[in-house]
């Protein structure tokens, strides 16, 4: 199966050395393409605001200890594919480029350069900046192309054999099909004893016989669920707060419940099947058992291939000039 992989999306710059390169630090040579001082710092950096921005609180201090102590060699891994391009004669067209960034368009809902350009500055990106990494992710994306590409897929029987071993990773937990009529609450507290009868009203309406509890939803919740007459679908055990959670898992399907005050709204649910836990079918994750074997395979194929391209490479690492933590 031909398959683009789009990775290192900020992919540094490799540069050959120059006079004034060569007043400051190097930190990594590969072949004739060198990593300096600055460009170290810059990239740990921008690796560790990524990890300040994004990461688990609880996992951050790891997270950025790992950047630190992996960076050298991610940026060895970099430059090695960069020369692998050259000798491939690879190389990235205007239009290639321009074609990616519509495809960033439209994976982030980008609909005119306005947007585009303030979506840049967000990333503390240049437009040249941005275009420079694109263009390198690019390259790397034709090197593993071509040379990682002869990697056959799993047959069926492989991955059932992958399914019946790894199963018990993919169970679904307890779930319940729910719906729900929402009742916030007022700014006002003058107004909250209203807004509670309004609510013991409308549990009430939606626990009478040949009640249709869709309807009701839609003309008198306060919820954005409204317009699918209130259903939340599939809710797994533990995704609510927990005073909803402990009452819809205690409930019988078909049973209204509520309503259940929260610190914002009165919650009246109905709940419409419960569903056990489970593990899937092997058609229905058939796919997702493929991809994630398929990234296996990539990331030991990967780490085979650059083990093979250091092998034959010119490497020299300044430990001396790694700036310190």
């Amino acid at each position: 199966m031909k398959k683009t992989f789009l990775v290192f999306a900020t992919v540094l710059a490799a540069t050959t050395a120059s006079a004034a390169q060569l007043l400051e630090g190097i930190v990594v040579r590969v072949g004739d393409r060198i990593v300096t001082v600055t460009q170290y710092e810059h990239r740990l950096r921008e690796r560790l605001a990524e990890i300040e921005h994004g990461a688990d609180p609880s996992r951050a201090a790891a997270l950025k200890s790992e950047a630190r102590t992996g960076l050298v060699n991610e940026l060895i891994s970099e430059l090695l594919i960069k020369d692998r391009a050259d000798r491939l004669g690879i190389t990235i067209s205007d239009a290639e480029v321009k074609e990616a960034i519509n495809r960033l368009k439209q994976q982030y809902n980008i609909t005119t350069d306005q947007q585009f350009e303030d979506s840049l500055k967000q990333s503390g990106l240049t437009r040249t900046e941005m275009e420079a990494r694109l263009r390198e992710t690019l390259v790397t994306n034709k090197v593993f192309a071509r040379e990682l590409r002869n990697r056959a897929d799993l047959s069926d029987p492989e991955l059932r054999e992958r399914y019946n071993r790894e199963k018990e990773q993919y169970r679904l937990p307890e779930r319940a099909h729910l719906r729900e009529i929402v009742v916030l609450k007022p700014d006002s507290a003058a107004k909250l004893d209203e807004a509670r009868t309004r609510a013991n009203e409308v549990a009430d309406a939606a626990r009478k016989a040949g009640t249709d509890f869709a309807n009701l939803a839609t003309t008198m919740s306060e919820s954005g669920s409204k317009d699918k007459g209130g259903d939340l679908g599939e809710v797994g055990k533990g995704d609510l707060v927990a005073e909803l959670d402990k009452a819809v898992f205690n409930a019988a399907p078909g049973s209204v419940i509520g309503p259940i005050e929260t610190k914002s709204a009165w919650f009246i649910m109905k709940v419409e099947q419960r569903l056990p836990s489970e593990v899937p079918a092997f058609e229905t994750i058939k796919e997702k058992l493929r991809k994630n074997a398929d990234d296996e395979t990539f990331q030991r194929d990967y780490k085979a291939y650059i083990e093979s391209l250091r092998k034959d490479a010119f490497i020299e690492i300044h430990e001396e000039m790694i700036p310190k933590a």
